[in-house]
């Protein structure tokens, strides 16, 4: 009676904090204007009433579009319907950066067993492709992130595009449920090792009738192993998953470090692409896993195409990193250069632009902007769809010249009246990445 009395508390206690961890109010974002749109069905309710049918999203007011969109869900052991918490913080840093971001919410484990949740993430990400022309989002450039059970949920969504057993058919059917990039914290992945990994000084009993994994899987994990390994996202792990980056901390005592490594051992052992950042002293909450007083010290292993790199402090977890990952996964670029010139005469001139990708990741699909300081007016252009409004400036690939690989440069020009000064813009931005402009 004792023990099982000190389970239950133990397990209230971690749901209670897994359901907190959320996005704190330490991440004090810049503010901004974004335009939200709250609660939105993606699904009918199931059951009557419950939260874990909606989402919000949130736009920046202002940038280029389609936009790049970051799914949010937040971690709760699984044990509430309200994962879109915390989107509006997560929006706070990505919409300026211009990124959509939508917070996303999934059917508790008491409303519904797995693989619900993940048919439920695979019903949102669908519609919010079937309605990206409406929100103005990017359909080939979504990006997942969560933490805790938002993190096992975004390796679930990240790892199994494609995979037909786990689609479901909630809400809208019929169109890609995939991804193109993923960031989870600490996740659970194998739940029958999580009792082995436990910290030396005790954890979560996982194996308990009443711990959240039994709980999601509707049974005791040891002893229905097959529907146990169904949800293991290592299960899905193949050389052609996106990217994904995951970070745990090495003291976390209710999802074990060792939850990670297993999943990274298998996505290299895939010649998978995989980031894993491991945070000394770090325990189950994203402020500890991001402390600046850890910067220089996490242990830092990467694998693609069946190599791998290991070293000590090169990625500190800042969302400065995270987005550029983000930007490198979703092919968007993460460093440029441009190199402008002009051509003169009486009232006109003729622009050339390049821009060179000096980043490691290819650029699929770029847009240029600048702002001119003058009365220039562009008035026709080549190799690039350009649209003026005012003074700021908007110039799209033409399709054909799209693709700007590691190291490679594309050109586009353009005829524009002026009249007074015509001084070079002071800043290019590709795929809204301010550039290095440097001489034509």
């Amino acid at each position: 009676m004792q023990a099982r009395t000190r389970t239950a508390m133990l397990v209230g206690v971690a749901m209670t904090v897994l359901a907190a961890v959320g996005v704190p109010a330490y991440f004090a974002p810049p503010a901004h204007a974004a335009q939200a749109i709250t609660d939105i069905a993606y699904a009918p309710a199931q059951p009557a009433g419950s939260r874990g049918h909606l989402l919000d999203l949130y736009q920046p007011s202002t940038g280029i579009t389609p936009r790049p969109l970051l799914i949010w869900h937040k971690g709760s052991a699984w044990t509430g319907d309200n994962g879109k918490t915390g989107a509006d913080a997560i929006a706070d840093i990505f919409n300026p950066l211009g990124f959509a971001v939508a917070g996303v919410s999934v059917r508790s484990s008491s409303q519904a067993v797995f693989p619900a949740q993940v048919h439920d993430i695979k019903a949102a990400i669908r519609w919010l492709r079937a309605n990206a022309a409406t929100y103005n989002l990017d359909p080939n450039r979504f990006a997942i992130m969560g933490e805790s059970s938002g993190g096992w949920l975004t390796e679930m969504a990240t790892l199994s595009g494609g995979v037909a057993a786990l689609e479901g058919t909630v809400g809208t059917t019929g169109v890609s449920s995939a991804v193109q990039t993923g960031i989870a914290f600490y996740s659970p992945t194998d739940f029958l090792q999580m009792n082995a990994q436990n910290l030396p000084t005790g954890g979560l009993d996982h194996n308990s009738p009443a711990s959240p994994e039994s709980l999601l899987v509707g049974c005791p994990i040891q002893t229905c192993p097959a529907t146990v390994a169904q949800a293991n996202p290592m299960a899905y792990v193949d050389a052609n998953d996106p990217p994904l980056m995951f970070l745990h901390g090495q003291a976390d005592f209710l999802v074990p470090h060792g939850q990670s490594v297993l999943l990274y051992d298998r996505i290299k052992a895939q010649c998978g692409d995989a980031t894993f950042v491991s945070v000394p002293a770090a325990d189950h909450l994203m402020v500890q896993v991001m402390d600046p007083a850890h910067y220089g010290l996490q242990t830092v292993r990467t694998t693609t195409d069946c190599g791998e790199s290991v070293g000590t402090g090169t990625l500190n977890p800042t969302w400065a990193n995270f987005a550029t990952f983000l930007r490198g996964g979703l092919k968007m670029g993460t460093s440029c250069e441009v190199a402008y010139a002009t051509g003169a005469w009486d009232g006109a001139f003729n622009g050339s632009v390049t821009i060179r990708n000096t980043g490691t990741t290819p650029i699929d699909g770029w847009t240029v902007t600048w702002a001119w300081s003058g009365n220039q007016q562009i008035t026709t252009a080549w190799n690039a769809v350009v649209v003026q409004t005012g003074t700021q400036v908007t110039a799209r690939d033409d399709t054909h010249n799209r693709y700007i690989g590691p190291g490679s440069s594309q050109s586009f020009g353009f005829s524009a009246t002026a009249t007074g000064t015509n001084a070079i813009p002071a800043e290019f931005k590709l795929n809204n990445t301010v550039c290095t402009r440097v001489p034509a």
